[in-house]
């Protein structure tokens, strides 16, 4: 089962809470157990799991920027926003949430992010529900 998560961006980076958007999709498919597969569709966006409040989403954020060194980047139609690429690229597109009794597997902290670093933006996250036995 597939679906999608149509997401507009508001800050230059932000990070998005996803996790009720992504337990309602759960909760239409009636999915009970499996799998949560989830994939962001561009390459200066990326998808990770973390804490939400108390300002960590922000110190998520200044993190990832840091983690980029100023450097002089080849890429060719927007060098400005490089970093954004080689951000993107290191956290990664995808995350894979266990589902167990129609909810997600996740920790009393944890949540799903959508982390934007090239806003804003319209951004699509497809949802690939995998059914267990």
């Amino acid at each position: 089962m597939m679906d999608r998560l149509l997401i507009t961006t508001t800050g230059r980076t932000q990070a998005v809470d996803l996790t009720e958007q992504v337990g309602a999709v759960i909760t239409r498919h009636a999915v009970r157990e499996g799998v949560c597969l989830l994939f962001v569709t561009h390459t200066t966006a990326a998808l990770t799991t973390g804490e939400v409040g108390e300002g960590t989403e922000e110190d998520l954020l200044d993190v990832v920027e840091a983690m980029i060194p100023k450097l002089q980047f080849r890429h060719a139609h927007d060098p400005s926003h490089a970093w954004s690429h080689m951000a993107s690229s290191i956290l990664g597109p995808s995350l894979a949430v266990p589902i167990s009794e129609g909810r997600l597997v996740l920790g009393t902290w944890q949540s799903i992010l959508l982390i934007e670093l090239d806003g804003p933006r319209r951004r699509e996250v497809r949802v690939t529900l995998l059914p267990g036995a």
